[in-house]
């Protein structure tokens, strides 16, 4: 039975595939013939089909070198330890600026903490943003300041290096 159907199924394939042939052959005839090339038939007829045990393959002179591809070296990559060289210098410059400024300014420490006091309006960095706020309470051990936002009243908890007095 599988071979039966092995077969019905040969069948139609070959049968479906000699129709698209024959409609290929049609369109190319058509086109030989607005190109003025002469007819597959008579063109099949005066170039005989080469098969690979007729054509013998053309042998190199021993004197000739064979010549193999060699993958040409490429350097290795850069890692990230700056900026890369494809980036814009004005960029670059802005950056090396900004870190600068922030190394040149002190980092918050006591006295910054004293500058908090409940009530005081302050604003914060929260992910890219400021927010403007109030503050509710200072922990001095934590260094942290906990603020009520004045838009929406959440109160949130921020380290005092985020928190700048308004």
């Amino acid at each position: 039975m599988q071979n039966d159907m092995k077969s019905i199924i040969q069948a139609a394939v070959a049968e479906a595939v000699e129709q698209a042939m024959g409609r290929q052959m049609e369109l190319l005839e058509k086109v030989a013939q607005f190109l003025g090339i002469e007819s597959g038939s008579a063109r099949a007829a005066s170039a005989p089909k080469r098969t690979p045990a007729s054509v013998p393959a053309p042998k190199r002179p021993s004197s000739v070198p064979v010549r193999k591809y060699v993958r040409p070296e490429v350097a290795p990559k850069p890692t990230r330890a700056g900026p890369s060289p494809q980036k814009s210098r004005v960029r670059a410059r802005a950056r090396a600026a900004g870190r600068t400024a922030t190394a040149a300014t002190p980092s918050p420490s006591a006295e910054a903490s004293a500058s908090f006091k409940e009530g005081q309006e302050v604003s914060y960095k929260q992910g890219r943003g400021t927010f403007p706020a109030k503050v509710k309470a200072v922990n001095e051990e934590a260094k942290t300041v906990t603020v009520e936002r004045v838009g929406d009243g959440k109160e949130v908890v921020r380290p005092f290096e985020k928190v700048t007095p308004a």
